[in-house]
């Protein structure tokens, strides 16, 4: 399956900065807070780059894998592909949710009570063969388990089986179709939002009987649904990119920065999700398009590393999260396990240090991580196995990266 499409380098530093984001929403939520959301609920809204993600996977796997799967799915170049997804994401899953299970057993070890709640629950050591199969986002559960953002992972892999099938539909479509197919995307989003989670939404948002808050925000029990929504979202953006959709008006790196300072304006007030969601496909058609002022920027080395350790920093940041409970809050507060409000009531340092503090130690981990574990895992998968690529334009460029 080689390609000789062109390898879209401006890519590849959007998904690093907003791993990045997601590490800093995390650090605010279960570290100590340190970002009032009186005044910015940016930081707030983070986890809606998880959504980003979603939909970028679906346009750069549209872009590698596309042409492969445009005329024909055979069985043999099925079977390479999920080689190919299998030795990019799994090595450092599989790493790092026993680097999270580690951690875990030193927390219940130290911690005076478990109790029911969300922070017990979410480290439930049981949970530990459903992630390593990759079902724990298939409804199994009401919260994220143990290395908690692999519940993106879980459900990108069972889209990732679903794609090669979807492509040639989404090559052929008409201008009626392409309608429809919007239209469909949009009704995915609107359902899981005003209906399935308000409904259906896990357990831990609300008291029995009541009804969950409109939301896409939902994650180990509907998040396939959330995920396949990005997905398809993506394809139809790629089919725009494809056909040079408004390309003289989006290749401007202004019109880069305008969609690009729109979103981060949009979460800062807290528009809609899904208004938010909407202007995702257009950072990435201007970022696509553009060969001024902004490509040169992206491609520049700090921002192509920071995006090549992407993965690395989404799948790691949890376990250091842990590591820095048991280093910092545990020793005074052994019963932090009983709520949220009784983690955050623990002292510690600072929020805003706390992040800096988490933000290096995530770099650093992650620059380890990705040198010794993505890389040298996917070569030896793809070489041992028959799946041998010469310079494959998709591996620095699709993200499976989530909140």
């Amino acid at each position: 399956m080689k390609s000789t499409i062109p390898y879209l380098t401006t890519l590849t530093p959007l998904r690093g900065i907003a791993a990045l984001l997601v590490v800093i929403f995390h650090s605010n939520l279960l570290l100590s807070s340190f970002v009032n959301p009186e005044q910015t609920l940016f930081v707030k809204n983070g986890w809606l780059w998880v959504d980003f993600f979603f939909v970028l996977s679906g346009f750069v796997l549209a872009h590698a894998y596309g042409p492969s799967f445009q005329q024909q799915v055979t069985w043999r170049s099925y079977n390479r592909y999920l080689l190919a997804r299998f030795a990019r994401v799994y090595p450092l899953h599989f790493v790092t949710l026993w680097a999270a299970a580690a951690v875990i057993l030193v927390i219940r070890s130290m911690a005076d009570a478990m109790p029911d709640g969300t922070l017990p629950y979410m480290q439930d050591l049981k949970a530990i063969p459903a992630s390593l199969f990759l079902v724990q986002s298939l409804h199994l559960y009401d919260w994220p388990m143990l290395n908690t953002p692999s519940w993106s992972l879980s459900t990108e892999w069972w889209v990732y089986m679903l794609f090669p099938l979807l492509v040639g539909p989404f090559f052929r479509l008409g201008g009626l179709g392409k309608v429809l197919t919007m239209a469909g995307i949009v009704g995915l989003y609107l359902g899981l939002m005003y209906y399935i989670v308000p409904h259906f939404g896990n357990r831990f948002y609300t008291k029995p009987g009541e009804l969950n808050p409109p939301s896409i925000n939902t994650m180990a029990d509907w998040g396939l649904i959330r995920c396949l929504a990005g997905f398809l979202l993506g394809m139809f953006c790629y089919e725009l990119y494809r056909s040079r959709w408004a390309a003289d008006l989006l290749k401007s790196g202004w019109a880069f920065l305008l969609f690009a300072v729109g979103v981060c304006v949009a979460m800062h007030f807290g528009i809609h999700q899904l208004l938010i969601v909407a202007l995702f496909p257009f950072v990435i058609l201007t970022a696509a398009y553009n060969h001024d002022f902004v490509k040169r920027l992206l491609d520049t080395w700090p921002l192509q590393r920071l995006g090549d350790w992407s993965f690395s920093i989404y799948m790691v940041h949890m376990p250091l999260i842990y590591t820095l409970w048991t280093i910092i809050i545990l020793p005074q507060n052994r019963k932090m396990f009983f709520s949220f409000q009784a983690l955050m009531a623990a002292k510690r340092p600072p929020g805003e240090l706390m992040c800096l503090l988490l933000v290096g130690l995530t770099l650093a981990v992650a620059a380890l991580t990705y040198r010794y574990v993505e890389v040298p895992a996917r070569n030896y998968i793809n070489n041992r196995f028959g799946y041998r690529r010469e310079k494959a334009p998709v591996d620095s460029a699709v993200t499976e990266v989530s909140q």
